[in-house]
């Protein structure tokens, strides 16, 4: 089985808790990823969050000061690597994801979940000098060049949002607008005419939340030939507060191939930045019960590899090989 995933902040707990990829408690590590034959896994550096309780046993990014939390996370990205060199591979290029795939490792890309990450001087010369090639402009509060949703889902890019779009687009870094407000979200296509991701953006039609994506605003990352990653978040599934279930999961996935997006979608689990998954889908280890519950829904076993990998390997090889 291959699976490529477009987003997991696996990277950001193990900085906060001090645990390593190679085994820990969190979703993702080397034990849980062995059952892929071909794994490429989306590393979030994420821009940070206090917790609603005191967390003494945790090393909060948030505590440190804003300029210097891209550097704090770097630091754990250069030592996370070379420590599980052996099995996981960070790719900057797709000639390094086919390095990687040749010579049975693991693959991993790196992105930015916040572009308040990039607000410090050089800081994205660093970010793309180590890496990361996927910048979400926003999380959930506004900063310098755009707003989340969940703060304004009217408020556009700022001036330096405009321009920082530009400059990635410049560098061939992939846009992500997962978390954008829908405001930024229409000025990012006004911006440019490059493809897109929505890396962990469900369907709004299927669930009424201000993250998931409206029919036009995935119609147009449809045709431009972007990527839409489904999220397993319970919330973004279901909008009446009970547990989401796998069939929550396969309602938008119906939705979205309903209208065309077999060539657009993947996924983008959310694995360690989400607090509840629908049962049977708790770490990187159940995915194989996704699938097996998309082949009991009648879908073909192409359809399945499409969304597991090929959508995500095809989109990155387009982009990363401009």
């Amino acid at each position: 089985m291959q699976l490529f995933d477009l987003h997991c902040d696996t990277l950001y707990e193990c900085y906060e808790t001090g645990q390593s990829l190679r085994r820990n408690t969190l979703c993702i590590d080397r034990e849980k990823t062995d059952r892929y034959e071909q794994y490429t896994q989306v590393f979030a550096l994420f821009c940070g969050a206090r917790p609603p309780v005191p967390m003494p046993e945790r090393r909060l990014l948030f505590d440190v000061p804003p300029k210097r939390r891209l550097d704090a996370l770097l630091e754990t990205v250069r030592r996370e690597f070379a420590d599980n060199a052996d099995w996981l591979t960070l790719c900057r290029d797709m000639e390094d994801w086919a390095w990687a795939r040749a010579h049975g490792k693991k693959a991993a890309f790196l992105s930015i979940e916040g572009a308040e990450l990039l607000e410090a001087p050089g800081a994205l010369d660093r970010a793309y000098d180590a890496g990361v090639r996927l910048v979400t402009l926003a999380w959930n509060r506004a900063n310098a060049y755009a707003c989340g949703a969940a703060e304004n889902n009217d408020q556009p890019l700022t001036p330096a949002g405009r321009e920082l779009v530009q400059e990635l687009v410049r560098r061939g870094i992939i846009l992500d607008v997962s978390h954008l407000s829908e405001a930024g979200f229409w000025d990012v296509c006004v911006q440019t005419e490059a493809p897109f991701a929505a890396t962990h953006s469900n369907s709004r039609a299927c669930c009424d939340h201000v993250r998931n994506l409206t029919d036009l605003q995935f119609q147009e990352i449809l045709r431009r030939g972007g990527l839409v990653g489904i999220n397993l978040y319970s919330p973004f599934l279901r909008d009446d507060g009970a547990p989401a279930q796998i069939d929550d999961v396969l309602r938008h996935i119906d939705h979205f191939l309903s209208l065309g997006g077999q060539d657009c979608l993947a996924l983008g689990a959310d694995f360690d930045g989400c607090d509840s998954t629908p049962e049977g889908l708790q770490t990187v280890a159940d995915m194989e019960n996704l699938a097996e519950a998309m082949l009991s829904h009648g879908y073909a076993q192409s359809i399945v590899n499409d969304l597991f990998f090929d959508n995500a390997a095809a989109f990155f090889t387009r982009m990363l090989n401009l």
